[in-house]
């Protein structure tokens, strides 16, 4: 009864921590999956709100209390979580532009499979590296690490501080190209075998004409894609958990700039 005293004591308080924790769920990789229901995403969004207003009770004053003001607040704490959850969301997005690229190489572009997080038609080998991330993410507790980006966030930007900036555009724009050269790092060796399987076959065309190599050179790219799947995938973990620290510093980068 304490704890709902307080909080409608203090509901405009209540009201700006769950939008900003809203924010972070709708966006958020693994926790704005689609697989997990409404209920519980309202649930877990609650809960982070009431953990926020148990810890932080008085550490931000709430100057504006009513009406448009406080309108405004809540427009700029929703989208500071939907920023947080946009910049952790970048590298699965990489991963699968990476997966797209190499189902090209393999001869699986026109292959897609049901994604269950997004509900998108995704890339074969892209599905798999994305769960595969999902994995590693949900192992070295990437989920507590946007839990405690919330935590900060709150002293990093306080409530009612935050500022759109050349920064935080240059930073964005910094962080999406990013994207695309963790995504040719995380493709390069697979697209670098394939290629170098493409020339040997079109070397053979050539000194062997009677040889159909379309069917020969197909299974032959999917059997060699796979080897070498499977080769650097131990790599590939170890690459994404060191991708994941990274965007973890980047994200209070991005965070540091809005105010």
């Amino acid at each position: 009864m304490e704890i709902i005293d307080s909080i409608l004591s203090q509901l405009p308080l209540f009201l700006i921590l769950l939008f900003r924790s809203s924010g972070l769920m709708i966006s958020a990789p693994v926790l704005s999956s689609r697989n997990i229901p409404g209920v519980l995403r309202i649930a877990i969004t609650l809960s982070l709100a009431l953990l926020v207003f148990m810890i932080f009770p008085k550490k931000n004053e709430i100057i504006f209390l009513e009406g448009i003001p406080l309108l405004i607040v809540l427009i700029s704490e929703i989208m500071i979580g939907l920023l947080m959850g946009y910049v952790a969301q970048l590298l699965f997005h990489a991963i699968q532009l990476a997966g797209q690229s190499i189902d090209m190489q393999m001869g699986f572009g026109i292959v897609n499979v049901m994604d269950p997080q997004s509900g998108l038609q995704v890339p074969l080998i892209g599905t798999f590296k994305h769960l595969l991330a999902i994995l590693v993410f949900l192992i070295i507790n990437g989920h507590h690490w946007l839990l405690q980006a919330l935590l900060l966030s709150y002293d990093v930007v306080p409530i009612n501080t935050m500022s759109f900036n050349t920064q935080l555009v240059e930073g964005l724009i910094a962080l999406t190209s990013k994207m695309f050269i963790i995504a040719l790092q995380i493709a390069a060796p697979m697209v670098g075998v394939l290629f170098i399987t493409d020339f040997i076959m079109g070397i053979i065309s050539r000194t062997v004409p009677q040889m159909n190599v379309f069917l020969v050179g197909m299974p032959a790219k999917i059997l060699i894609g796979f080897f070498v799947l499977i080769i650097v995938i131990p790599l590939y973990i170890y690459l994404l958990t060191a991708l994941f620290e990274r965007g973890f510093k980047d994200l209070l980068q991005i965070l540091k700039v809005l105010t």
